[in-house]
């Protein structure tokens, strides 16, 4: 005991050691950031003051350009209490700071409204960091500029290459921290990835070449620029997207194909100006004279405001007519309607009051026309059905209303004229004849033998046959039925999976050889079809039909006997679904139940068969559900006593049986779309 203790007490030494230590080495007790002080500067300048309990820490700066960012860390600094964790700014360029805080340093980081040049300056406990469009260094005496040590500069220790899903291309930076300053550039069709503040390692400021991967990337060039570090990859012609993230000290920017289809969407975003490209260099010009001539190159009619005047200087090469024309009315404070073929031309607010007006009149109009009655027979739904729909696509006003007879399917309305339009156009849309759909499910109990026979190959056979047409089933060693021939053995291969429980799904085109097969299952008496229930319904309604019987059980509680009623009972819940191409989507919910054996307390027991699936068939095709695999298998030795326990001669006075019996449960569906109605002429 004295020994465990001992060890016990030295790991736990050990472990305070290192604990320390690595307090120590991280210096988070070192210093303290005390307060921070925004100071707004003429010019939209902000300068802000960072004071600590200690000499200013030596910062590593980068800025970000999207979102336009300025992260600044700090070593060996935690956050005092009284410096909040978001602080709001709100002054100049500069929106918000926030402060994150690790093991080893302080992240702060400067939101901005744009992108902004900078200066830091270090005096005493203070750091100061001044950010602003015109911010020019600077100096004053007792101030020293902050200033990074080359020695500390990141290493960039590899750069690797792979091609992953898609026919993208990823390329990994690996680095000794992540204390790099990251900033991505998109120049002509090259992406600069410049990492300030560090370095290459000896080896790797070369170019690879990467064509031979067949990604969006050809080449990767990487060089030292002063203290930074700059990675070029050359991307080949076709159009691709990128994404670059860091995780901890590895960069990663992925690089994947898009579709011409996709370039050409997010470049119409990025411009989206189509007209023809025209030069436009005048010199004091009036306005109308400008539209004049943006009119006749976009071939349209011209209707100017007499407000529209004045005139404008401007000079554009190569820029596209609709472009131009944007650019010269917001710079002239005009705004423009296309009706047709015409452009009307006016100031904005005159134009945007115009259609107020409109609006306003359009309203008046609407809550002071006459009410007229109507009387809408609907077809195919009911009349309180089209009333709900009206209601809810908020159709009728508070001047009106409407009632629904379901006896006369008629809707009775009172409303403007207009409304009553826009209410038989929807009427139009709702109240049209619903598909019909017959769903028809056999459930069949097959043999060792046929199941096998049937889950060792079956499938569509493509030569043609004078019975079947195109669409036939071959079923390996198959049970030949009447009127078969013919029957091919090359297609789609489904494995039923006899040897162990399963689940297999096929299709079969025709049920002509469906039902011949099953036919000749029964008459050689390999199976039985338990049930072949048929239901119909309409387009996306629910459908369920049960058959069976309910038997007794008696339960006692606290004397008194009570019975009770278990159903027993063959039942198909679906709902049909018609999609575009006569496919047929159906939620499928099949219980088969069958009285079992008789239990010694008398009670029976119940075996239970559940399916609950969904698939798409399409219109008269056959889905094959399979699976419910059952064995039974029992060993039985008939002897003489004594005699039949000798060695080898008692194999004479002894008879042993070994019986087995295999059976599959089977389910085909057949989903048929009723195209005509029944009719009596």
């Amino acid at each position: 005991m004295k020994v465990v203790k001992n060890v016990c007490y030295r790991q736990m030494a050990r472990f305070a050691t290192v604990v320390m230590s690595c307090l120590m080495s991280h210096g988070v007790l070192a210093q303290t950031l005390d307060q921070m002080v925004a100071t707004a500067l003429p010019g939209n300048q902000t300068e802000l003051t960072f004071t600590f309990s200690e000499s200013a820490p030596t910062p590593r700066i980068y800025v970000v350009d999207s979102p336009a960012r300025l992260v600044m860390d700090l070593w060996d600094v935690t956050r005092s209490d009284q410096v909040d964790r978001s602080l709001t700014v709100g002054s100049g360029l500069v929106s918000n700071v926030n402060f994150a805080q690790t093991s080893d340093r302080m992240r702060v980081v400067v939101e901005m409204t744009e992108s902004v040049s900078y200066d830091a300056l270090s005096n005493g406990k203070s750091l100061t960091l001044r950010l602003g469009n015109d911010v020019t260094p600077s100096a004053p005496q007792p101030m020293e500029r902050v200033a990074q040590d080359a020695s500390d500069n990141t290493r960039i220790t590899g750069i690797d290459f792979e091609r992953i899903e898609g026919n993208a291309g990823r390329v990994t930076l690996s680095m000794s921290d992540d204390r790099a300053g990251l900033d991505i550039i998109e120049e002509g069709t090259g992406i600069i990835v410049n990492l300030t503040g560090a370095t290459l390692s000896p080896g790797l400021a070369q170019k690879l070449d990467v064509t031979a991967f067949a990604t969006p990337i050809n080449f990767i060039d990487a060089m030292n620029a002063d203290d930074s570090a700059a990675i070029l990859i050359l991307p080949s012609s076709d159009p691709f997207d990128y994404l670059a993230y860091q995780s901890n000290n590895q960069l990663v920017l992925d690089f994947k194909p898009v579709s011409l289809g996709s370039q050409l969407e997010r470049q119409a975003e990025l411009f989206p100006f189509s007209g023809q490209e025209i030069d436009l260099n005048f010199q004091s010009v009036e306005v109308r004279s400008v539209l004049q001539i943006i009119a006749e190159v976009a071939e349209k009619n011209l209707v100017v405001g007499e407000e529209v005047g004045g005139n404008t200087t401007l000079r554009l090469k190569n820029v596209p007519w609709d472009q131009a024309l944007d650019i010269i009315l917001k710079t002239n404070g005009l705004d423009k309607r296309i009706v047709g073929n015409v452009m009307l031309v006016g100031d904005a607010a005159q134009i945007a009051e115009r259609e107020r007006q409109e609006l306003e009149n359009q309203q008046q109009v609407k809550e002071l026309a006459p009410l007229v009655t109507e009387y809408i027979q609907i077809d195919y739904r009911r009349a309180s059905e089209m009333k709900e729909y009206l209601s809810a696509a908020n159709l009728i006003s508070e001047r009106g209303f409407v009632l629904s007879d379901d006896q006369t399917n008629v809707l009775m309305v009172r409303e403007t004229n207009a409304a009553i339009e826009d209410i038989r156009r929807t009427l139009k849309r709702f109240d049209v004849e619903v598909a019909q759909i017959m769903v028809e499910a056999r459930v069949v109990t097959a043999s060792a033998n046929f199941s096998e026979s049937l889950g060792v190959k079956w499938g569509f056979a493509n030569g043609p046959t004078t019975v079947l047409g195109d669409g036939q089933l071959s079923l390996g060693s198959a049970i030949t039925g009447p009127g078969i021939a013919g029957v091919g053995q090359s297609g789609l291969n489904v494995d039923f999976g006899v040897a162990g429980p399963s689940l297999a799904v096929g299709f079969i085109k025709n049920s002509l050889l469906l039902s011949a097969e099953l036919s000749a299952l029964e008459s050689s008496g390999n199976g039985e079809v338990i049930s072949q229930p048929k239901v119909i319904t309409t387009n996306g309604k629910a459908a369920n039909i049960t058959s069976g019987q309910q038997i007794p059980y008696q339960t006692v509680e606290d004397g008194t006997t009570t019975t009770a009623f278990k159903d027993v009972a063959l039942s198909l819940n679906v709902t049909p679904q018609l999609n575009p191409g006569d496919r047929i989507a159906m939620d499928l919910a099949i219980n088969q139940d069958s009285v079992g054996s008789t239990l010694a307390n008398g009670e029976i027991s119940i075996n239970t068969n559940q399916l609950t699936t969904s698939v798409v068939v399409s219109d008269g095709d056959t889905i094959v559900l399979g699976g419910v695999f059952r064995t039974e298998a029992s060993d039985g030795v008939q002897k003489v006593p004594g005699l039949g326990d000798i060695p080898i001669l008692g194999a004479a006075f002894r008879n042993k049986q070994v019986t087995e019996q295999k059976n599959e449960l089977l389910i085909f569906i057949t989903p048929k779309l009723i195209r005509e109605s029944l009719s009596v002429r």
